[in-house]
C-alpha cells in the first residue's frame, strides 16, 4: 500500500507539471474505484460518469494550483463525494416539485454436471444474498462499508472523508455489520430452500 501511494504521488507530481501520460494514468488507476464508491452515493450511472468526467476535467485545468497529497485515491474519492452531494442538492432544489418516482436516482442513504450447476447456483446465490444485505443498509452504512472493506481506508481516514468523529465511524461500521449479519440470517433459510427445490423438483 505504501509503495502504491508513493507511485501515485510521483504520478500526481508529474501530472501537476502538465504530463498528459501521467494524467491518463491517474484516470486508469482510479476510475474503477471512483465508480464503485460513487455508486454507493448515486444510483444513476450517467450522472456518476458525468461527475467523474467533470472531476478529471477540473483537475486538469486547476493542476497548477493543486497541493501535494498523501493519498491520491483518498483525495479523488473525497472530491467525487463532494461533487455528487453538491450535485444532488442542486438537483433536488430544481426538481423539488416532481413526484418521488421521477426524481434523480441518488441513493437514500450481484465434476458431475449436476454438482457443478448446484455449486455455481450456491455461489451466485451467496453473492446475491450479500449484495441484497448490503443494499438493505442505510446510505451512510453502505458508504462506510465501501470505504472500509472495499477501498481499505482506516477509520481515521473515513472520519475525515465523511466529516465524522472516530467513534461515530466505529459505531456506524458496527451497526452496518450487525445489519448485514441479521439480514444474512434471515436469508440463509430462503437460500437453502431454493437449493432443495432445485434438487427435488
Amino acid at each position: 500500500m505504501r509503495r502504491e501511494q508513493t507511485n501515485d504521488c510521483e504520478i500526481w507530481s508529474q501530472f501537476k507539471n502538465g504530463d498528459k501520460k501521467a494524467f491518463a494514468s491517474l484516470y486508469q488507476l482510479h476510475s474503477e474505484d471512483l465508480i464503485c464508491y460513487g455508486s454507493k452515493i448515486c444510483h444513476d450511472q450517467e450522472i456518476l460518469k458525468d461527475a467523474i468526467q467533470d472531476l478529471f476535467v477540473e483537475l486538469w485545468h486547476s493542476r497548477k494550483n493543486l497541493a501535494p497529497v498523501d493519498s491520491v485515491r483518498f483525495y479523488l474519492l473525497k472530491s467525487l463525494r463532494y461533487k455528487l452531494i453538491r450535485s444532488e442538492k442542486k438537483r433536488l432544489q430544481q426538481n423539488s416539485f416532481l413526484p418521488n418516482s421521477t426524481r434523480p436516482g441518488f441513493a437514500r442513504f450481484d465434476m458431475p454436471v449436476e454438482s457443478a450447476i448446484i455449486e455455481k447456483e450456491t455461489q451466485d446465490s451467496q453473492v446475491r444474498i450479500l449484495r441484497k444485505a448490503i443494499k438493505s443498509l442505510s446510505k451512510r452504512q453502505q458508504e462506510v462499508i465501501q470505504l472500509r472493506f472495499y477501498q481499505g481506508f482506516s477509520n481515521d481516514q473515513i472520519a475525515q472523508l465523511m466529516h465524522m468523529n472516530y467513534q461515530s465511524v466505529s459505531n456506524l461500521i458496527y451497526n452496518a455489520l450487525s445489519g448485514i449479519k441479521n439480514n444474512l440470517k434471515t436469508a440463509v433459510f430462503a437460500s437453502a430452500l431454493s437449493i432443495v427445490l432445485y434438487l427435488f423438483f
